[in-house]
């Protein structure tokens, strides 16, 4: 159930973000996360089954609604700089909540626990209320002292914020013509579909790490292993782990980059995985009082190491990577469904691990893991772009087929009016040349339409240089040089 309510808050929050801002989107989430909470808390005195699954709803919708909520926020106030460390700052927080549901979970019931909880929707109620909106959620609205004055608070008073500003206007200013409602064929776009590609398939290798099947079974992997420890303490010390491992990939993003965070979790995890399958193996050749007395101590250590490597960088790289990739006139639709996607993927993993132990053994699960994870290296190494000290604009660029690489215009290409037979003229950087023809030209003429003229010894070509536009639309742009009609 809190997966696929998490699934539909998802989807539903896009129009929100979009429409009333990210702040206003994430103090509208509060309110009903407490309510929930203090539903499910009252359901032992009302014992009405109705208020438990009512309260769960509520607080499966906020929590899918939350995770692109606060990333796109943290993203569009953040300085690229450390925007990779304080998007990773989510991760934390949700490494920690979990550990003291797991810390107060362990010596109070139930609803005590739902009661306590409805502590952190008012904490983050009070702590949003003093927060500005997002610079770049107000310029797109047409709100631009405001933006300012966001902007000014954010990076301090003494900070000179008249580049980055600057920047965020132009950014916005090549969408101006942009802002009829979103066409579903908008979406279609190559400098759409490549991001958003990129994110569903690292939110799909995170989740086929089987990360939640493992959370979700700790305690039956610990007795599987042979484990005399207590149910609720190994969930703890998991918890504790995972909350050092991620609180300390938080220092290194930013250092070392999204692209190695990834590529080393990956790997370290996938040897985890093999190590734990391999030990489920010989417990079924062996028997398990055998396989436990002779390799105890391996699950153990593998499932250690497994949430360290997992929470070092597959834990929070993939939802920093949701708040940078997508372009910001889309960022509040494709984040949610990147998301979602993310969720949909955790109600698979969780509802099939049961069945592949049965279908596969142990060992055939934890390898099929392994495998999803090894090809999630190679899909990491090959496709993913390094975003590290970038600008939300230059990452933008990254995927449009109007930048080079590094974030310059391509270089034009013209051709002249009288261009057939495959003849074609193109503006280098050293000056104007034409092929095949090997007269020499002279530029002879610019004319106000922006049209060039050029003499050769067959007379006179004009060009007509159409300037590369900084748009989102491709289609309608494609930045290419086209004959000027004839003047003469």
């Amino acid at each position: 159930m809190p997966p696929l309510c998490a699934l539909v808050g998802a989807l539903l929050i896009s129009y929100p973000l979009q429409h009333f801002g990210r702040r206003k989107t994430l103090i509208a989430l509060c309110p009903p996360f407490f309510i929930g909470f203090l539903l499910m808390g009252l359901t032992f005195f009302g014992r009405h089954k109705a208020m438990l699954y009512v309260g769960r709803l509520m607080t499966g919708l906020v929590n899918g609604a939350l995770t692109p909520s606060s990333q796109i926020y943290i993203s569009e106030c953040s300085s690229p700089r450390i925007r990779g460390t304080l998007s990773s700052l989510t991760a934390s927080a949700l490494a920690l909540g979990i550990l003291v549901a797991y810390i107060i979970g362990a010596f109070v019931d139930w609803w005590i626990l739902a009661l306590i909880l409805t502590i952190f929707p008012l904490m983050l109620l009070t702590g949003m209320i003093f927060m500005p909106e997002t610079p770049i959620w107000l310029i797109s609205h047409k709100r631009e002292d405001e933006a300012r004055c966001a902007l000014q608070r954010l990076r301090g008073k003494k900070t000179n914020i008249d580049a980055e500003f600057m920047r965020i206007q132009e950014n916005e200013e090549k969408n101006k013509d942009k802002k009829h409602k979103i066409q579903p064929k908008e979406l279609l776009k190559g400098s759409v579909l490549k991001p958003l590609g990129i994110s569903l398939g690292i939110m799909f290798f995170q989740q086929f790490t089987g990360i939640n099947a493992v959370v979700f079974y700790t305690v039956s992997i610990f007795k599987s292993a042979g484990s005399s420890i207590d149910g609720r303490y190994a969930t703890i010390i998991i918890g504790v782990v995972q909350l050092l491992a991620t609180a300390a990939s938080g220092f290194f993003v930013d250092r070392y980059g999204r692209r190695i965070l990834l590529l080393g979790s990956a790997t370290i995890v996938s040897c985890s995985l093999a190590a734990m399958g391999a030990f489920f193996y010989m417990q079924a050749q062996w028997g398990p009082a055998l396989a436990t007395e002779k390799l105890g101590w391996l699950p153990l250590l593998s499932l250690v190491v497994f949430f360290i490597a997992y929470s070092g960088g597959y834990s929070n790289v993939p939802f920093i990577l949701m708040g940078e990739l997508f372009p910001v006139r889309y960022r509040s639709i494709l984040g949610p469904l990147s998301s979602s996607f993310n969720l949909c993927c955790t109600f698979i993993v969780v509802r099939s691990f049961p069945v592949m132990q049965i279908s596969m053994e142990k060992y055939g699960a934890f390898w099929f893991f392994m495998c999803c994870t090894l090809v999630g290296i190679v899909f990491v190494y090959f496709l993913l772009p390094e975003t590290k000290g970038k600008t939300l604009e230059d990452i933008e660029k990254l995927f449009s087929n109007k930048y080079n690489a590094d974030g310059t215009l391509k270089t034009p290409e013209v051709q002249p009016d009288n261009y057939s037979d495959g003849k074609t003229a193109s503006i280098g950087s050293a000056g104007i040349q034409m092929k095949p023809s090997r007269s020499s030209l002279r530029q002879q003429k610019s004319n106000p339409d922006d049209s060039v003229a050029l003499e050769s010894s067959n007379g006179i070509t004009t060009l007509a240089i159409n300037p590369i536009m900084d748009s989102e639309d491709e289609k309608e742009d494609d930045g290419s040089l086209v004959p000027a009609p004839n003047g003469h």
